[in-house]
């Protein structure tokens, strides 16, 4: 059975390949901007065989098999072609159609429809008249500029391009699938075709091949609709486009980032400034699809927004996209610009140093979630409590990762533990704490070293023993290092465990063998790890050493989780937390654990 093309990259643009790919090759490392591992298809070990996630592609150099999601998944699994695409279109979302009869001619109309648009495109180029050019200059978009977005103007007539297309060869039929022209309506001319687009600036849309699939128009004058798509058709889903992605992509390798703005004119204003890695959406609201297509170009992308209503509340429509396709070592980040202002006259008035500048004061989506949730409630009442936690337990299932799940929920309790924590302070010469007696026994607990000293030695024995992690990831997460080689190391040890999810035994190697092997040596020197038995028991020993005071840990860690579960603010727990914290203020711990970092 065959598909039709556009199923085909449906079902390719919303399946991460890395995913799939791991699934067969559990030990991929990141290098750069690909994943390497060892071959599934022959046996080495070398590790020559790589898969890159932004071209949806993998290749070995050892016995050069290579292609795309589905290639992979059919090569590995051993089922057909139709079987595999079957499988992973549910896996996706991808409805099937119920039969596709074969078509010998299809790749032919095909070829035809790409060559249609593109000689529509080059028409369009030819047609500027002055109206459509004295648009352009009010927008002070140089003749360099307009030639590389191949800009150009839809006369203003019912069939100025179906004729100019008629008479190059291509069929009315051709014209159609590929969306330049409609029926008329109206029953005098019913069945008649005419233009699709009249009167317009044409914005002409690529695929990520670089292929001319569609076009965006805008109105010269008074008119309705502002901007006019072209419709659905087997070359053009706007759902699975970027505007500019095609040209963006070799810059977004180079400078590391890509920044989804609002429009065509915000695209190109920017480009013509310099700044290369910015797309647009066509027109509506962000899509899941969309979301994907830029993580699979940067794992960090920087959404770029109006500062007024409209804008924050596209920002949330577009966070509660992301959430279902959420992955760890995936966000996003979202900037405001100043009310009344785009990219476009940010650059014209300001400069892009501007611009760049506005860059670099991003909202997290975590946070945005958090304004989501609290803006309209009081935190500090029960009702307002209550409402925020009904609200989290509706925005986290939608995340379907689990890991990333669990995170989020955890950064968003904190949030609302942190916000309200200040409500349930006890009131004056109320709860007062005992005074203790001279005569009271003192506490069984070692004083501990400074922090300084027993972050050190934790983060050697983890990069000497990886193995402990599943005990100790969340308090190195915890632990603040000053800027420098420890907090790049260990920033390197969570990636690998939490993201990366390389197992003990590949992450001690490239902590060891790889770029911060110097580091890693020099700390296991420095805190004399270096020196101990191989079959040393890590855990017991850093709580030996360092003091921990054991029972009050497990006490915090206790009441931690009691928090955690939901009895957040009753007194009786909010009293033992404000004890635990003098206690440990006043020199009695320093416990490591994930508890001894939360807010109290």
């Amino acid at each position: 059975m065959k598909y039709p093309p556009q199923i085909i990259d449906q079902i390719k643009a919303r399946l991460n390949i890395v995913e799939e790919v791991r699934k067969v090759v559990p030990n991929m490392k990141k290098k750069g901007r690909a994943w390497w591992g060892c071959c599934p298809f022959h046996n080495e070990k070398s590790g020559s065989f790589h898969v890159r996630e932004d071209q949806n592609s993998y290749y070995c150099f050892g016995c050069g098999a290579g292609g795309d999601v589905i290639t992979f998944v059919q090569e590995t699994s051993g089922g057909t072609f139709s079987e595999v695409v079957q499988r992973l279109a549910r896996q996706a979302g991808v409805k099937l159609p119920d039969s596709t009869p074969s078509d010998p001619h299809a790749a032919q109309r095909r070829n035809d429809g790409y060559k249609a648009l593109e000689r529509a495109s080059v028409f369009y180029q030819r047609s500027l008249n002055a109206d459509a050019q004295a648009y352009i200059a009010r927008r002070a978009l140089s003749p360099s500029t307009v030639e590389e977005f191949a800009l150009g103007y839809a006369p203003d007539s019912w069939d100025a391009t179906k004729s100019a297309l008629l008479t190059e060869g291509f069929s009315p039929d051709v014209l159609k699938a590929a969306g330049l022209t409609t029926q008329s309506e109206k029953s005098a001319e019913k069945g008649r075709d005419y233009d699709r687009f009249r009167g317009r600036l044409m914005f002409p849309i690529h695929d990520s091949q670089g292929r001319v699939v569609g076009f965006g128009g805008r109105v010269m004058g008074k008119g309705e609709p502002k901007y006019l798509n072209s419709p659905e058709t087997p070359f053009f889903n706007k759902s699975f486009l970027l505007y500019n992605l095609h040209r963006a992509k070799p810059h977004i390798k180079t400078t590391g980032q890509i920044v989804l703005v609002e429009g065509y004119m915000d695209v190109i204003a920017l480009y013509q400034a310099g700044f290369k890695t910015a797309v647009a959406p066509l027109g509506t609201a962000v899509t899941s699809e969309q979301i994907t297509l830029l993580w699979q170009q940067h794992s960090h992308p920087v959404v770029c927004l109006d500062g007024d209503a409209a804008g924050r509340t596209a920002a949330l429509r577009m966070a509660n996209k992301a959430l279902p396709v959420l992955e760890p070592g995936r966000s996003l980040s979202f900037v405001f610009l100043p009310q009344g202002e785009d990219p476009d006259t940010i650059v014209q008035k300001d400069g892009i140093a501007t611009f760049r500048n506005l860059l670099t004061q991003t909202t997290s989506l975590e946070n945005l979630l958090w304004q989501q949730l609290s803006s309209a409630v009081d935190v500090t009442t029960a009702d307002g409590r209550a409402t925020v936690e009904a609200e989290l337990s509706g925005l986290l299932a939608q995340i379907t990762n689990t890991t990333v799940r669990k995170a989020y929920g955890q950064t968003l309790k904190d949030k609302l533990y942190e916000a309200t924590r200040g409500s349930r302070a006890p009131k004056h010469n109320q709860h007062k704490a005992p005074q203790a007696s001279a005569q009271q026994a003192p506490r069984d607990y070692k004083p501990a070293i400074q922090g300084d000293a027993a972050t050190r030695t934790l983060l050697a024995l983890i990069c000497r023993w990886p193995h402990i992690l599943p005990q100790v990831d969340e308090t190195l997460g915890h632990i603040t290092f000053p800027a420098g080689p420890l907090a790049e190391l260990s920033q390197a040890v969570l990636r690998a465990y939490v993201v990366l999810k390389l197992p003990p035994e590949d992450l001690q190697q490239d902590l060891q063998n790889g770029p911060h092997s110097s580091i890693v040596y020099d700390l296991l020197t420095s805190t004399g790890v270096l020196t101990l038995p191989e079959d040393t028991d890590a855990l017991s020993l850093f709580h030996e050493q360092h003091g921990i005071w054991q029972s009050q840990s497990e006490h915090r860690f206790k009441y931690t989780e009691m928090l955690k579960k939901g009895d957040w603010f009753s007194q009786e727990y909010f009293d033992k937390f404000k004890e635990l914290k003098e206690n440990s203020s006043s020199g009695h711990s320093a416990a490591l654990t994930p508890s001894s970092r939360r807010p109290i």
